[in-house]
This record gives structure tokens, C-alpha cells and sequence, in this order.
């Protein structure tokens, strides 16, 4: 299988006031985006909107922001076009709107629209498994068991001026280190999910076991002390020997009645009545019993079908979307039917053979909901296949013990009917006791049944789970070898590019220009040149950037990243950086870009640009001042 590096560009972003006006509305590209202006002309406000609208919970809004209603983002995902919308509100934890196309099309159809909560719950998937789904991130979750949001993602993508420059992550309350770390194993591509699932299967395994031990061990001593077998075969064995010791007590009584001299009449129907009235309801509680072991049945049946056939199409669909990502990659020079040259003078987005528009985008975003919608499907089916074939375990159990109960009693009207009534004499009344006696045994050993059946499947599971528990053991010690394999890499990079950007600052602080020991601690939030940090304001801010944008350009020379090509920097001219130095780092960030060609985007702003950079490609929207700001409300 090709591996995919995830990624998401922004394409668009507009905001809607609540007069329906439009206050900003600019289109972005790959590569270097930059955003330019005076101080207070609403830069900071744009790269919030960013945050904002592509996930990231943000409520501290200035005045001009709260004039506006809506801001909604296009965005490429892994191919597909997907059109992004959230409303402005000073309240946290807001839902995302979500169309599987281009803006322009969502103008025109308000059908389909999709509002995702900000956390999921039982029933509903949230914006963020959504979005994770597009890119082919897995369910992350840290080991503190709360989920990994898009938000929390967005913390190591977007450097803002709020943040205090010691710390790496976009600070907020209540931050875990357990989450930090998570998240930087996500885009360090470090993150398996299955070992994660693996981690998890064997929590339960271990956890399992010891219930199903304790259970096991609960049930043989209640019946070991009773002095009950607790083997199946010995159970039927005294079950077929108590069967043979009736069967000879009823021949006795049969003998019995035949030396019988005395005139005799038919039994009477109380005593037929009576069984009847017990037997009948039994029998119909079987026939309620085997039908429902039936239905349960073919649901079972059903159900696994219908899972084998979504998963089959999920994996079709994969398939299909692989496929056509590879044939895309390959050009069409000649026509396949005169195997002429074809002209190169088409229009992008074009077909090379019939000139018409291409549809890809919106193939892929639909190709990309269907498969979701097909995986949600998944997961509620099988959570009902396990709840109805708990179900039909319990009618299985249950079924042995009522068609026993309705054997015996079976047995007992037949010979209310069919025998006769002779003298009661002591020898046979005794016998009658004995009887009756074997068959309430009969009737208790049978009830057993169902508890040795149960240990002998507990007996089957432990073992089972003994299994499972080692070989998860065996998977997850690998696993954490190869993770740790590729974490080590990461670091090494990230250094790597770090001492890069710091070697090529301006002669402002001595210990960038030496052979350095780059460490960066996700878990603590924190990073250090040879152990110290105690630089001036401004060398604190370069020293920060160069770590988040090391991050960045790690992600795409390595190919296990799940970092998803985008970076955010609002911060460039944070705490006293001076003129010539942020236009040194910007100009290196670009040759740094370019070096990568245009997979991948980065947008930052600057009151300070460039010479070189301004008005040229890389600028988004007019240079800003006071008197012309962002926002137009």
C-alpha cells in the first residue's frame, strides 16, 4: 500500500458580517502566503478566523471580529474539496458546518449542509472525527483516555503572539502533558493507532481475565463444595443413571398394577389437568424460545453479511480512490485512438481528450463521505451483532433446561392417561415417592447443566485470553521498539533544521552561530539550546519560531509524519524583533519553501515585509494600514 501523506491547504476564506455583507474575502495558494500591514490593522484578527474556522476553539474576539456572523473556509483535504463554516460567538466549544465542495457550490445549496458538534457522543461524530476521517488520521486518544481534537492539533500549527515564547504549544488552561505528548506523536507520525488499539485490547484482555478467573474460581467452589460434578460428561452420566433408575421403578409399578385383582377404573382427570396446566405454558415458552434462537439467527446471519459487504465496499473504495490517485500521476501524452500527440495547450482543470471540466475534486470529497458515512455504518452494526449474539447466548442456555421440564412432564401425563387405577398399597406408594423424588434430580442436575456449561466456556475463554495477552504482549513490545525508532529520527531532524535557522540569523546572539544541542521536550513543553533558554526577548521569539518551523520542514523531507503540511505564524515580529532580522527569517523561511516545491502551505503575517517579498505572488490581499483594515465593517 502507497503511503498518503496527510495534508490540508487553505483555499479561501470569507467572512460574512451579520448585515450579509461581505467583510473579507481572499483566496490563498500553495507554498508561501503572506498577509501584510501596519500594526492594528486586523492581521491578528485574520490568523484567529484561520484557527477558528479550521477547528481550534477560540471566543476572545475584538470588537471589529464581533461585527461578523460567519466565517467560513475552502479547504483541500488529502485531494478533496470541502467548504468549512462556523459562526463567531464569544462562547467556547462551537460546532462546525460542513459542505463536501467548493464554496462557490455551497452558495447554492443549503440542503446539504452538514452541523457537526464540537464533542462527540453516543450517537453523533463531531467536526473533529470528520475532518480526522478526510485526512486518514486515526481516533487518537492519550493515555489520559480524553480525545484528541482538531483543536489540539491546531496548538502545534499556529504560533500567535498570546502564547509566552518559552512554550512551544498554543497555550490554554488545563493542559495535560499526557495530551502534549499525544498530540506531538500524532505529527511526528510516531502515533500507531494500532498499537494504541492493541495497548487498549490488552488492558481489557488482562482485565478479562481476572473477572472470568474470579468467576471460574466462584462457580467451582459453590459446587465443589455441594458436592456437585462440575464436568459435563459426569453430569449426563448421573443424568442417564437416574433415566435407568426411573425407568425400573416405572416397570415395578407396571407389575405392580398387574397382579392387581381388584376391579379398576379409569384415573381420573384431576390429576391430568394439573400436569397439563404446568406443561402447556412451558411448551409454548420452547416454541417462544426456539423461534426467537431462529430470528436471532438469521439476524446474526444478516447482520454479518451486511458488515462483510460495507467493509468490502469501504475497502473498494479505498481501492478506487488509490487507483485514480495513480493513473492521475501519469500523463497522457498521445491520443489512445490515432496515438497522435496531443496539444498542450489546454486549460487547467481540463480534460486533455474531450476539453471538458474536470470533476475529480468533487468526486473525491463525495468518494471521501460515502466511505465515512459506510465506516459509522460499520460501527453501529457490530455494536449490534455483539448485543443480539449476547442475546441468543442467553436463549441457548435457557432452551436445554424448559425441553427437559417439558420431558418430564410429558412422560407424567402419558402415564396419568394410560395406566390404571389400582389399589394404592404401601409398596407402590413408596415407589411413587421414589419416583418422583429421581425425577426432581433429574430436574436439578438438568438446571446445572447450564453452570458446568458455563465453566467449560470459561475454561475455553481463559485460555483463549492466555493466548491473546501473550501475543499482545509480543505486538505491543515491537511496536513500542519501531516507535521509538521513529521518534528518535524526528528529534534528530527537527534539530537538524533548527540549527539550520538559528546558523543563518544575523550575528544578534553568539550561541546560535556555534555547534549546538538542539532538545525539544513536547510532554513538558519546552525546548532548549544546550540545555539554557535564557536568551533575550527577541532571540527567544527566532529561537521559537526556528523549533515550530523545523517541525514543519521535518514533516515534509520525512515521510512518516502525520503533520499536515500547514503552518500558521502570527508572531514573527513578537517581542522586539527588529526590522532587519524578522525580514532575514522571512526571506529564509521562503528559500527554505521553495526548496520544497508548492506541497505544502505556509501563511504568516508581518507588519515588516521584505522588499524583495512585497507585491510579489506571495502576498494575500492589499498592505493594510489603519485607514484600510482587514475586515471591511
Amino acid at each position: 500500500m502507497i503511503n498518503v501523506k496527510p495534508y490540508f491547504f487553505l483555499k479561501r476564506l470569507v467572512v460574512v458580517t451579520y448585515n450579509g455583507t461581505i467583510a473579507y474575502d481572499e483566496f490563498f495558494h500553495k507554498g508561501v502566503n503572506i498577509i501584510r500591514g501596519q500594526n492594528s490593522s486586523g492581521k491578528s484578527t485574520i490568523s484567529n478566523f484561520i484557527f477558528y474556522v479550521l477547528g481550534g476553539d477560540y471566543s476572545n474576539w475584538t470588537s471589529e471580529a464581533q461585527k461578523c456572523k460567519d466565517v467560513i473556509a475552502e479547504v483541500e483535504i488529502n485531494g478533496a474539496i470541502i467548504t468549512l463554516k462556523r459562526h463567531i460567538s464569544n462562547g467556547g466549544l462551537q460546532p462546525m458546518s460542513i459542505y463536501w465542495d467548493t464554496y462557490e457550490e455551497s452558495k447554492k445549496d443549503s440542503i446539504n449542509w452538514k452541523t457537526y458538534p464540537y464533542k462527540q457522543n453516543t450517537n453523533t461524530a463531531s467536526f473533529t472525527n470528520v475532518i480526522f476521517s478526510a485526512l486518514s488520521f486515526p481516533e487518537v486518544k492519550s493515555d489520559s483516555d480524553s480525545n484528541i481534537t482538531l483543536h489540539q492539533i491546531l496548538r502545534l500549527l499556529y504560533i500567535d503572539q498570546d502564547t509566552p515564547t518559552q512554550n512551544l504549544f498554543k497555550v490554554e488552561r488545563f493542559d495535560l502533558p499526557l495530551t502534549r505528548q499525544a498530540i506531538s506523536e500524532v505529527l511526528l507520525g510516531v502515533y500507531d493507532d494500532t498499537l494504541y488499539n492493541q495497548r487498549l485490547a490488552y488492558r481489557q484482555a488482562v482485565k478479562s481475565n481476572e473477572d472470568k478467573k474470579r468467576q471460574f474460581e466462584g462457580i467451582n467452589k459453590i459446587y465443589g463444595q455441594s458436592g456437585t460434578a462440575t464436568n459435563l460428561n459426569s453430569i449426563l452420566k448421573e443424568i442417564e443413571l437416574s433415566k435407568i433408575e426411573l425407568s425400573k421403578i416405572d416397570n415395578s409399578i407396571l407389575e405392580l398394577r398387574e397382579k392387581a385383582t381388584i376391579n379398576t377404573t379409569k384415573r381420573t382427570a384431576t390429576n391430568s389437568e394439573k400436569i397439563q396446566s404446568e406443561l402447556i405454558p412451558i411448551k409454548n415458552h420452547i416454541q417462544e424460545i426456539r423461534a426467537k434462537i431462529n430470528q436471532y439467527d438469521l439476524e446474526i446471519a444478516d447482520s454479518k453479511q451486511f458488515i462483510f459487504t460495507l467493509e468490502k465496499r469501504v475497502d473498494e473504495l479505498n481501492n478506487s480512490l488509490l487507483t485514480r490517485r495513480i493513473l492521475g500521476e501519469l500523463p497522457l501524452t498521445n491520443c489512445p485512438q490515432c496515438l497522435n500527440q496531443l496539444s498542450n495547450n489546454i486549460e487547467e482543470g481540463h480534460c486533455f481528450l474531450c476539453k471538458q471540466p474536470l470533476t475529480e475534486e468533487a468526486e473525491k470529497a463525495n468518494a471521501k463521505r460515502l466511505k465515512q458515512e459506510m465506516e459509522l455504518q460499520i460501527k453501529e452494526s457490530k455494536s449490534l451483532l455483539e448485543d443480539k449474539s449476547r442475546i441468543l447466548a442467553d436463549l441457548n442456555g435457557e432452551y436445554p433446561i424448559y425441553v427437559e421440564k417439558a420431558r418430564v412432564l410429558q412422560k407424567q401425563l402419558n402415564s396419568s392417561i394410560e395406566a390404571n387405577q389400582s389399589t394404592r398399597d404401601e409398596r407402590i406408594d413408596n415407589l411413587l415417592i421414589s419416583k418422583g423424588g429421581i425425577e426432581k434430580n433429574i430436574e436439578f442436575i438438568t438446571q446445572q447443566i447450564k453452570a458446568v456449561e458455563m465453566l467449560e466456556v470459561l475454561k475455553k475463554e481463559l485460555s483463549e485470553l492466555a493466548l491473546l495477552i501473550e501475543q499482545l504482549r509480543i505486538d505491543i513490545k515491537q511496536k513500542e521498539i519501531e516507535q521509538k525508532y521513529k521518534y528518535q529520527n524526528a528529534l534528530l531532524k527537527i534539530a537538524e533544521y533548527t540549527l539550520f535557522i538559528l546558523k543563518n540569523d544575523l550575528e544578534r546572539q553568539d550561541e546560535f552561530k556555534r555547534d549546538n544541542i538542539v532538545e525539544v521536550n513536547f510532554k513538558n513543553d519546552s525546548f532548549s539550546l544546550n540545555e539554557s533558554n535564557n536568551f533575550s526577548a527577541s532571540s527567544k521569539t527566532y529561537f521559537k519560531n526556528a523549533i515550530l518551523f523545523s517541525i514543519f520542514f521535518a514533516s515534509l523531507e520525512l515521510d512518516f509524519f502525520r503533520y499536515p503540511r500547514f503552518i500558521l505564524c502570527d508572531n514573527m515580529e513578537d517581542k522586539g524583533m527588529e526590522k532587519e532580522r524578522t525580514q532575514n527569517f522571512q526571506k529564509l523561511i521562503t528559500s527554505m519553501s521553495n526548496r520544497f516545491g508548492n506541497d505544502h502551505q505556509i501563511i504568516f503575517t508581518t507588519s515588516m515585509i521584505a522588499d524583495e517579498l512585497n507585491n510579489s505572488e506571495y502576498c494575500i490581499g492589499e498592505n493594510y494600514d489603519r485607514n484600510n483594515k482587514t475586515l471591511k465593517v
